[in-house]
């Protein structure tokens, strides 16, 4: 899908979504602090759905993606509420056994007093051609 234009809203909310996956390649719980709602939910593309309670305290632990590339980002906006969809290049595991794969995702901001904050981010696997 092609987005023509993005609204300011939108567009901050995308830049969001980007620094959500910047702080997960740098391992940066704090930036995550600042970026997830209370309730933030990631629902792995196997399913597995981890709180926020969950993320921070591994990323504080050394947990990092070693890529997480989003393209073709599109969005979806309602009063307070914007979603994010696009495509994301990662790159997971350890540098001695990489996994890499690509997968088709949707961030699900919303303002939160004055800051938009992701509530949810769900992954799903793109099949190997």
């Amino acid at each position: 899908m092609v987005q023509a234009q993005a609204s300011a809203v939108e567009q901050a909310a995308m830049e969001r979504a980007v620094a959500f996956s910047r702080a997960m390649v740098a391992g940066d719980a704090d930036a995550l602090e600042d970026l997830l709602a209370p309730d933030f939910t990631y629902t792995h593309m196997n399913a597995r759905v981890e709180p926020r309670s969950e993320l921070i305290p591994s990323v504080r632990g050394g947990r990092k993606n070693q890529r997480m590339d989003f393209e073709q980002l599109w969005t979806r906006s309602y009063p307070g509420v914007v979603l994010v969809n696009g495509l994301n290049h990662m790159v997971v595991g350890t540098v001695e056994k990489p996994v890499q794969f690509d997968s088709n995702f949707t961030a699900v901001l919303v303002d939160l007093d004055g800051q938009w904050r992701l509530v949810a981010y769900h992954s799903t696997k793109v099949p190997e051609a």
